[in-house]
């Protein structure tokens, strides 16, 4: 044909594998028996330095799962020959040693007997390295997205959402069936909230005409802000800014219910504040950290008389002091140095209160203290109130109180002397019944030694008319002298008995009659009392025991301490076992380190009602007036264990559970020893 050139087919390859972008390589026995120049180019080898190579030499050591590439490539290769062509992406390496990643495509060639294969190699690492970039940047927004703190969304030209995340449907409540799997029109979810009541702002408006004014609002170029009153009660602002390009629109959506519940409790507040303000009857100035006025009151100016045309919002308050000294009301002195003496401690920013009394009379005080706010001076606030009525009454009241304490002190005295009577007369009393108990328990080793020394007189008489009358028999002599021995030792008996009790009954009575300090045994002291007692506590059916150490010793006053345990063991007496018939008290003592010991005294009695443990040791308190008791026993008990004694006293007790009184006294009294005559707390003067 004219002007036709008639290629063969070979040509025809040759040039298109001549003018290949991608890298060509004929393989026949593991080995590259042809090449184009791409693949030179591509590898950096020459075409006699390909075709005596093979792929591992063209491969990284290993791929990017890890296989060895001669592995690799030889199952690669054994698929292609099985009639399998391979696409596979490869670790390459060119000449210089780089790797790149490149593409490779296998496919067998068969011809007249050859089998061969052919592997076309692109290189894609600027492609790969665009879809990571590409895929970095897109987990970057989807991190962006999930993180932002609202709901956002990215809506196409089409009105299409084709990115949002997850808050957005939360906070908006949105069907979630409408995401799933698909990519929503606007007009979809629009039509969705309408249904079910949304976009409360178009109430008045019908379903189609809400559609049409969400829609206008949407295909807006303009940016565009709006907010949601949700069915809920929630305000979702929403804002959406217009893709540059027509591209879309980003849309954000944050629930701003609590900043607007904010706004309005602030605005509120703010008014609430103000209010305040007017009201006070202090007047309040407020200013900055530049000493300029900030802030103040309608009390500021009434308080201090300024005129309203001289205060307003900066004016320094060196222009004040001016005012201020100007008109005298800082006393006499040049301007200046008033001024600058006062300004120069306000510049200390330093918390003070003071008094200043005004040329008018009137009495100001003024309480100042500086605003900081992240550690950062921000200000000073002043308050000045008008206290010359308060200064008044002041006055008025420290000359009643003066006048007040003067007739406490005399009616005290007169009430300290007549507490003293009446405990003297208590402890009067209570020596009188420890006599009266005395008495009771002689009479009976008295009253035996009597009977038995009558029986002995009369045994004698008869004895001695025998004798006269010479009728006397051995016998009678035998049984006269056997009940004369008898006799005897009744008497002696009953004797000593009486004898130990008026020794113990000398002791406590001398003890009680004095406040003499002398080193005693605390176990004897207490037994002695007790021993002096017995009659009173039989007579009210009780049992005593007492658990004392005898090595237990005491330097300081028996007597006192005779009168704690005789009005504790009244006190138990008259008050503990009400109703109860089988009534018991326990004295123990233990020591407490080296100079303490611990003396209780518990009962098995009623105890004492809850809002009466705080009331008794107080003086005249008693729940038996006019049925034997005064309401001093257990207040002289306080008295002798707190001051004389020096320790203390505690009450532990519980209704229908018993009472206890633990006392902690030192082994030696920390006082000297005490004038009865003047000591009305120890005072048993006959």
């Amino acid at each position: 044909m004219p002007g036709q050139v008639e290629l063969s087919r070979i040509a025809l390859y040759r040039a298109m594998v001549e003018q290949a972008l991608d890298a060509l390589l004929v393989m026949e026995g593991g080995v590259f028996i042809d090449c184009n120049p791409s693949a030179e180019k591509m590898f950096g080898f020459s075409r006699e330095q390909l075709l005596s190579s093979s792929p591992v030499h063209l491969s990284a050591a290993t791929q990017f799962d890890g296989q060895d590439s001669l592995v690799a490539a030889n199952r690669y290769i054994e698929l292609t020959l099985a009639g399998q062509p391979q696409r596979f992406e490869w670790a390459s390496r060119r000449a210089d040693g780089n790797l790149f990643t490149s593409e490779v495509a296998l496919n067998l060639l068969e011809d007249h007997g050859r089998r061969c294969i052919i592997a076309a190699v692109r290189d894609i690492s600027e492609r790969k390295q665009a879809e990571l970039t590409a895929r970095k940047k897109n987990e970057k927004l989807r991190v962006l997205l999930e993180n932002f703190p609202g709901g956002v969304s990215l809506i196409d030209e089409n009105l299409r959402f084709v990115a949002w995340n997850e808050e957005l449907l939360r906070m908006l409540d949105l069907p979630a069936a409408l995401f799933e799997g698909r990519q929503p029109l606007v007009s979809e979810i629009f039509e969705a909230n309408i249904k079910r009541g949304e976009y409360g702002e178009f109430s008045s408006a019908s379903d189609e005409d809400k559609l049409a004014k969400l829609m206008a609002i949407i295909q807006s170029d303009k940016p565009y802000s709006y907010e949601r009153i949700r069915s809920d009660g929630s305000i979702i602002e929403v804002r959406g800014v217009p893709v540059d390009g027509g591209g879309g629109v980003v849309t954000t959506c944050l629930d701003v219910t609590a900043k607007r519940r904010i706004e309005i409790e602030f605005h509120k507040q703010s008014l609430f504040l103000k209010a305040v303000l007017e009201h006070m009857p202090q007047g309040l100035s407020v200013f900055d950290e530049q000493l300029k006025l900030y802030l103040w009151n309608q009390g500021f100016l009434d308080v201090l008389d300024y005129h309203p045309d001289a205060i307003y919002e900066g004016v320094p308050f060196e222009d004040l002091l001016r005012i201020m000294a100007t008109r005298g009301e800082y006393g006499e002195g040049d301007i200046e140095e008033l001024i600058n003496s006062r300004l120069s401690l306000a510049r200390q920013f330093q918390a003070h209160q003071f008094e200043r009394v005004r040329p008018n009379a009137h009495t100001h005080l003024v309480q100042g203290r500086p605003i900081h706010e992240n550690g950062k001076l921000q200000g000073f606030v002043t308050t000045y109130t008008d206290i010359t009525e308060l200064k008044k009454v002041q006055t008025a009241l420290s000359k009643a109180n003066a006048l007040l304490e003067q007739n406490i002190a005399e009616r005290t005295t007169e009430l300290r002397h007549t507490q003293d009577d009446l405990m003297r007369s208590e402890k009067l009393a209570a020596l009188g019944s420890l006599v009266a108990g005395v008495a009771h328990e002689l009479n009976t080793p008295i009253g035996n030694s009597l009977l038995t020394a009558s029986t002995l007189q009369a045994k004698t008489q008869e004895f001695a008319q025998k004798i006269s009358d010479g009728n006397i028999r051995r016998s009678d002599l035998t049984a006269y002298l056997q009940a004369a021995q008898h006799a005897s030792e009744l008497i002696e008996h009953g004797l000593n008995n009486a004898a130990d009790l008026v020794a113990s009954f000398k002791q406590v009575a001398v003890d009680q009659a004095s406040s003499k300090r002398r080193r005693f045994q605390l176990n004897k002291v207490c037994h002695d009392v007790i021993a002096t007692m017995m009659a009173k506590i039989r007579q009210a059916g009780l049992q005593i025991s007492v658990d004392i150490p005898v090595h237990i010793e005491l330097d300081s006053f028996p007597g006192p301490l005779d009168q704690v345990i005789c009005n504790l063991i009244d006190n138990a007496i008259l008050h503990a076992f009400e109703g109860k018939s089988d009534g018991q008290i326990w004295i123990s003592a233990t020591m407490l380190g080296q100079d303490r010991v611990e003396l209780r005294f518990d009962d098995n009695g009623v105890g004492i009602p809850a809002e009466n443990l705080g009331r008794v040791f107080d003086p005249f308190f008693t729940t038996k007036l006019g049925q034997g008791g005064t309401g001093l026993g257990m207040n002289i008990v306080y008295n002798i264990v707190t001051s004389l004694l020096g320790g203390d006293i505690r009450i532990e007790s519980e209704e229908g559970a018993g009472t206890s009184f633990i006392m902690q006294i030192p082994l030696v009294a920390t006082v000297n020893d005490t004038d009865p005559d003047t000591d009305p707390d120890t005072d048993h003067a006959d």
